[in-house]
């Protein structure tokens, strides 16, 4: 070992130099010890590398069959000429033999070629040069049956052409299927006129030879049972209906006998590099040791404010804490608002120079004998100590607000941002230092909270508040597990008929083991802790389940931001309507316009892919945001619902009934429906059918109700 001066005053790196020189040799008798035993592992290693590729090889060649049939539909099916002859009154049958029929002796590229009409019957066929006289599909086998089934809307449109793998009656084929339609243009028929090319390629011991020499494998062929050296042939359905089986090369034993000579020198290579790793990490280690202090400071400090980090403050409380247990301390815990858009609009380059700004300016504030850290993001912490901490951390706190009453200068901009802070003070006798930063932390949460740009002095009043906010979350959480929370429902009716045309599912928690609770009070609490996603998707769920049965109804779900802001939420709807088996068409979205203004990018992405499922989007809650003219013409929404502090003002405020007028008779211009809500008593209900809107709901006609009440009020109706 090195002789390095002043080596045995470091006894910690000295330990690990020790450790690392016993797992350096025990290192080097494993490389040795697996040598033997890693010829036997490239042997096997090998031979699964080679069914791995085997494997990937004979899917590429089905693949290139299934899409060569593909092209071959999509050439022959987008031709001008076949649609003149195939969607003729009376088909050529001369014509389609010599263009399709004929193309089994030319070219053997496919045996048979097909016309469908639109209801998938068979018009003209011919199968390996030879007439094809039957006009059911079934020849063709659940393949095409499947292909048709999952994609009849794309192919009536002539979008795509598709291409798969089916048994027919008279084997394994490769199959594909398109609209026949003009090469320009669209297709100029009026009615549901269709006509579809269907071609067919069995698979024959002459394919596979070829398919085997181009892909490099041997002897492929078909079977019934699986190996292990096949892969499953499917349908689009999934269905398996062969196997393509195949001779393995098993390259193993060849590869692992080339390969020991090697392994014998990369073994030897492997020692000496792992005796040089000793030498330099023992050398590594008494440089780290000496280093250690500068490490510490680097570790205690924050790297863009180059104040103390949380870290370095915690200890210095708890040191100052454990000196004295009858001290005064207070802590200052400070919240930047509106941080965050500092950096969306002018960059992260230009947040970091706002929090290095901040951080000088408050640094030239801390009272003597304060400490100022970064505790992450955009929130700092001073701590004061002494008979004079409570008055220094008010100074403080004061004169910050203060210094961000004016705007920042950065990069020839003036940034406006404004903080929210907390104070806590207690002793630590009465109070340890982390009770007294989770009580500052209480008391800024209540400064952003109650406005922001303010302090707020911790109490005990903060504490339960929070507590209480607490204990609901958990509740929330734990009533969506033990199925506490109900869907009820507010029937929608036409304002015409007055005849229920739908509902809208509202929350209610009515098993809550502390007693009901009404949605006024949890809601925020769960929109500003998250779980409102969790309650949203289970009102999805369970409306969409209790609806089920009522086929004419229509069901209205309000979906929150965080649901909306998902972006998987399109797909999360496909499952919950799949599990239901609920009509996409019955179910109405209801998003507030809010949101949309925040975020219209994804929002308007959301509502083009829900109205692709046949879902309508309803704008909730309209008249008490932006209102815009424009963002109703740009979203397309559906509907729109005036709410009712609008619509529950018509029988006594002529503005707000001549509000609802105008709304009612933009959204008629832009083709979308109208329903009031809040609708209370019979001069209302007048005012707003005089309005025009198209659909009403309130107390008037009915209270939230329960599914079972639902369904008795239903039955009386008849």
């Amino acid at each position: 070992m090195v002789n390095l001066p002043g080596w045995r005053h470091l006894p910690s790196a000295k330990t690990l130099s020790v450790i690392i020189l016993l797992a350096g040799m025990g290192l080097i008798a494993s490389v040795i010890s697996l040598l033997y035993l890693s010829q036997h592992l490239i042997g096997i290693k090998a031979n699964e590398i080679d069914r791995h590729r085997s494997v990937l090889s004979v899917n590429g060649a089905v693949q290139t069959s299934v899409n060569r049939v593909m092209s071959l539909v999509l050439d022959n099916s987008i031709w001008d000429d076949a649609v003149k002859q195939t969607y003729a009154p009376t088909l050529d049958s001369k014509w389609l033999f010599d263009s399709w029929g004929s193309g089994f002796k030319i070219n053997n590229l496919y045996d048979g070629t097909f016309v469908l009409d639109q209801h998938y019957r068979v018009l003209w066929g011919s199968f390996r040069s030879q007439s094809f006289n039957e006009t059911d599909i079934r020849f063709f086998g659940s393949g095409l049956q499947t292909m048709i089934a999952q994609h009849a809307e794309a192919l009536r449109s002539g979008k795509s052409a598709y291409a798969g793998i089916t048994r027919t009656r008279e084997g394994i084929a490769f199959i594909g299927i398109g609209l026949i339609r003009p090469t320009m243009g669209r297709l100029q028929v009026y009615d549901d006129t269709r006509r579809y090319l269907v071609i067919t390629r069995h698979i024959n011991p002459d394919m596979l030879q070829k398919l085997g020499d181009t892909f490099q494998i041997r002897h492929l062929h078909t079977s019934e049972t699986r190996g292990d050296y096949s892969v499953a042939l499917r349908t689009n359905a999934g269905e398996t209906i062969s196997y393509l089986s195949w001779q393995p090369r098993l390259p193993g034993v060849e590869a692992a006998q080339a390969a020991s000579g090697s392994i014998r020198l990369i073994a030897l290579v492997a020692a000496s590099l792992i005796l040089l790793f000793i030498l330099f990490s023992c050398l590594g280690l008494y440089k780290l040791a000496r280093g250690e202090k500068l490490a510490r400071k680097i570790a205690m400090t924050d790297w863009l404010s180059q104040l103390p980090n949380r870290r370095a403050l915690i200890e210095r409380l708890n040191a100052l804490c454990e000196r004295s247990q009858h001290q005064m301390q207070s802590v200052v815990f400070i919240d930047l608002d509106g941080f965050k858009d500092v950096n969306d609009n002018y960059g992260h380059d230009v947040g970091d120079a706002l929090i290095t700004h901040i951080a000088r300016e408050l640094q030239e504030r801390v009272p003597v004998g304060g400490m100022l850290a970064r505790m992450g993001g955009d929130e700092f912490a001073m701590t004061v100590g002494g008979e004079q901490a409570v008055s220094q951390a008010s100074a403080f706190a004061w004169a910050v607000l203060e210094m961000l009453k004016s705007p920042i200068d950065l990069s020839d901009r003036k940034i406006y941002i404004s903080a929210s802070l907390g104070i806590a003070s207690g002793t630590p006798a009465a109070c340890s230092s982390t009770e007294l930063f989770r009580r500052a932390d209480i008391a800024m949460y209540h400064s952003k909270k109650t406005g922001k740009g303010r302090t707020t002095w911790y109490d005990e009043a903060l504490s339960d508040a929070r507590q209480y906010q607490l204990n609901l979350e958990n509740g929330i959480r734990q009533g969506l597990e033990n199925d506490e929370f109900d869907v009820w429902y507010q029937p929608i009716v036409n304002a015409g008929t007055l005849t229920i045309e739908g509902v809208e599912a509202l929350i209610r928690w009515p098993r809550r083991p502390q007693g009901a609770l009404p949605p006024d009070a949890f809601i925020s609490i769960a929109e500003s802790s998250g779980l409102i996603y969790a309650i949203g998707q289970f009102v999805l769920h369970r409306a969409c389940c209790d609806l089920q049965p009522m086929g004419d109804l229509m069901l209205s779900v309000n979906i929150s931001p965080a649901q909306f802001r998902d972006p998987e939420f399109e797909s999360r709807v496909v499952q919950v309507l799949a599990r239901c088996h609920f009509p996409a068409r019955r179910l109405q979205i209801e998003v507030t316009e809010s949101y949309v203004m925040e975020n219209p990018d994804r929002a308007r992405a959301a509502i083009e892919n829900l109205k692709a499922l046949g879902t309508a989007v309803v704008l909730d809650d309209f008249g008490i945001g932006y209102s815009s003219i424009g963002y109703l013409r740009s979203f397309s929404f559906d509907s729109l619902k005036i709410d009712k502090s609008l619509a529950g003002l018509v029988d006594t405020d002529p503005q707000a009934a001549e509000l609802v007028r105008g709304t009612v008779r933009i959204a008629g211009a832009l083709g979308m429906t109208v329903v009031a809500e809040g609708v209370e008593n019979q001069q209302q209900l007048a005012l707003l059918r005089r309005a025009g809107c198209d659909k009403l709901q309130g107390y008037y006609f009915s209270e939230p109700m329960p599914i079972a009440s639902l369904l008795q009020l239903r039955q009386q109706q008849g």
